[in-house]
């Protein structure tokens, strides 16, 4: 999604030119919580939970969050801080821009009335989809190859029906195509403790990485026919017991049909054949105490994950897979973060498509974008020390009258960081397993450092600009669109 991630960003980029300098507050996210001093235990009932700006989300859907009801007694200090964490949560369903909450006493009484403000986000966006064939943007560039370039719109409905439902339509064009739809249902329970999702999607593509050599992706193409034709379906059932932890059952068809062309590249298939069907069972657990999750500064994350395929044999698709990460803020204006993933393969042979290791996605060193690492195993330590230049603040853009787009948060970051990670690759007699040409970052400590600039504002756009070194040599200015951590 680099190319709408860019598109989102270069349009509110060019809308706030100008005028971040000005007509800015504080960002006022914080709750109210006036005359409370530390350690106080005064008990409070709480009266009434006021919500207010929420036009089309249903009140079910953010009371789900709050951490506390109607007719609970909690001790003052205490109640200021949950008020604090379900503002948090609130913000974290990605459903609003701007998110408030007020204690208010009730005179002459030991309660208090809760007020929640919300300013609701824009939920339908058919964004013009622009791919690159390359793993990203950076890796692109050395290129600047415009013919494989595939085109299209995605089409994304937030906020089905007011209850937090997302439908996704995805029409790709051009070098390569995919068509496919997905339906997430939060809710499908009383209780609001159990989801649903389900979707499919056919991938088709003239280009496919066939092998890697000097630790870059070699590609095969082919302009008259696609190399790989891929129809997928899946339906997950989702538990979330309680507001930071959920779990996710996912059950996949897979219908891979490779292209002839592909049984003389050694070590691309596990066996002979061209066709590949097989299930996957996917098991997802996440833990989630980040403040805000699409760039956090502070509080932590968790997740496993177990995938499996069946039968085993055809696909050989099997791996644990865990992250860690902490957020801590060091004092004014000054954050680090730390971030730990690892992933364990269950077999040496893998089909080349699935022996992933580093580079792909968000799971590389900064520093190697250009390469890939392929290998069973691997563990990667991420580490950002961040200095908050502009810290958050909320910008008005009095020439837009949708309270969805002129009521803007922004914030400026100056980071440092380094980071280490390690792709352990099988190697022996077996010509699966020969180490292909020139893949020197196999079997070795890869550390990557430099320093950057981070920017953020609504729709969870985060622009990065870094520059850095690894040991290797090469220094370079990388362009992101995600928080590093």
């Amino acid at each position: 999604m680099f190319a709408a991630r860019l598109f989102r960003s270069i349009f509110f980029l060019s809308v706030l030119w100008g005028f971040f300098s000005q007509n800015t507050t504080a960002a006022g996210y914080e709750p109210s919580c006036s005359g409370l001093s530390s350690g106080d235990t005064t008990q409070m009932v709480v009266r009434n939970i006021e919500i207010s700006g929420n036009k089309l989300t249903r009140n079910s859907i953010i009371l789900r969050e709050i951490t506390f009801g109607e007719g609970e007694t909690i001790p003052r200090e205490e109640l200021a801080r949950r008020i604090h964490n379900s503002r948090e949560n609130i913000f974290n369903t990605r459903l609003f821009n701007i998110v408030k909450m007020d204690m208010v006493p009730v005179t002459g009484s030991d309660s208090v009335d809760i007020g929640v403000s919300v300013i609701e986000r824009w939920y339908i966006w058919p964004i013009p989809f622009v791919q690159l064939s390359d793993r990203n943007f950076n890796a692109w560039w050395e290129s600047r190859d415009f013919s494989r370039i595939t085109y299209g719109v995605d089409l994304s409905f937030r906020n089905v029906r007011g209850r937090n439902e997302t439908l996704q339509i995805l029409t790709h064009f051009g070098y390569n195509q995919k068509y496919g739809f997905t339906y997430t249902i939060p809710y499908i329970d009383r209780k609001e403790k159990l989801g649903l999702g389900f979707g499919a999607e056919i991938d088709l593509n003239h280009e496919i990485a066939v092998k890697t050599e000097d630790n870059k992706p070699v590609y095969m193409k082919d302009n008259s026919r696609f190399l790989k034709k891929l129809a997928t379906g899946y339906i997950q059932l989702i538990a979330r017991p309680d507001i930071y932890s959920t779990h996710s059952v996912k059950i996949s068809y897979n219908y891979y049909d490779f292209a002839e062309a592909l049984q003389t590249v050694p070590c691309f298939f596990v066996g002979e054949s061209t066709l590949l069907q097989f299930f996957t069972f996917n098991y997802f657990f996440k833990n989630d105490h980040r403040d805000v999750q699409f760039y956090p500064l502070t509080g932590y994350y968790i997740d496993a994950e177990i995938n499996y395929s069946i039968p085993f044999a055809v696909a050989c698709n099997a791996f644990l897979k865990a992250n860690f990460r902490k957020y801590w803020q060091l004092g004014n204006r000054w954050y680090c973060a730390s971030g730990f993933t690892g992933k364990i393969s269950l077999e040496e042979e893998q089909p080349y498509p699935f022996r992933q290791g580093l580079g792909y996605g968000r799971e590389f060193v900064r520093g190697y974008e250009y390469y890939v690492v392929d290998g069973q195993h691997f563990a990667l330590l991420k580490n950002t020390l961040k200095w908050a230049i502009l810290p958050q603040r909320v910008v008005k853009l009095p020439f837009l009258k949708s309270e969805k787009f002129n009521t803007v948060p922004l914030a400026l970051y100056l980071n440092a960081f380094i980071d280490l990670g390690y792709v352990y690759n099988y190697e022996g007699d077996n010509d699966y397993l020969v180490e292909q040409s020139g893949n020197t970052l196999q079997n070795s400590l890869l550390t990557g450092y430099g320093a950057g600039i981070d920017f953020t504002t609504y729709y969870d756009i985060v622009v990065r600009v870094e520059f850095s070194l690894n040991t290797m040599g090469d220094k370079s200015f990388y362009l992101h669109f995600m928080a590093p951590i």
